[in-house]
């Protein structure tokens, strides 16, 4: 038998629960965009199905400047960033409450994709969503896209919604 297919080839991982396998948990990457907040739809109805638990996680990035920065400069930053990451869960709780479900938050610190890796190698993890904005390809090798690297480091399934 010979397959075609038409367009570039994606690997997509095969979703499989076995009877009997304990509740998993689903690991929902938010930031308060658009995108993000598509995913945490999307993982609402994946949870539905899988009868999984819903963690959103926000990670918040290092403060990255010269020594030479003013401690208070930093400090204001990374209050900054603590300020977007409860507006981001907020809204994310939002959707959440409209669909009629809940979840538990995690707050990390550090590069995006790879806390988000890190943590869903935990036992309880069954995969991650995360909401994608769609750049194209030259603007993914040039500006990075936290979804493209997370598919890419994270051993388990990744659903990234658009």
């Amino acid at each position: 038998m010979r397959v075609t297919r038409s367009g570039p080839l994606r690997r997509v991982p095969a979703f499989v629960l076995h009877k009997g396998s304990r509740m998993k948990t689903i690991l929902v990457a938010v930031d308060g965009s658009e995108p993000s907040l598509l995913g945490v739809r999307a993982a609402v109805e994946l949870s539905k199905a899988l009868s999984a638990r819903l963690e959103l996680v926000y990670v918040i990035p290092p403060v990255l400047l010269p020594p030479s920065t003013y401690a208070e400069t930093i400090r204001k930053l990374e209050e900054a960033n603590a300020v977007m990451a409860s507006e981001a869960l907020s809204r994310a709780k939002a959707v959440l409450a409209s669909l009629g479900a809940e979840a538990d938050v995690v707050q990390l610190h550090g590069a995006p994709a790879e806390s988000i890796a890190d943590l869903s190698q935990a036992e309880r993890v069954w995969g991650v969503v995360i909401g994608a904005k769609g750049h194209n390809a030259l603007s993914r090798v040039m500006l990075g896209s936290t979804a493209d690297r997370l598919m890419h480091l994270c051993r388990k399934p990744v659903l990234i919604v658009r």
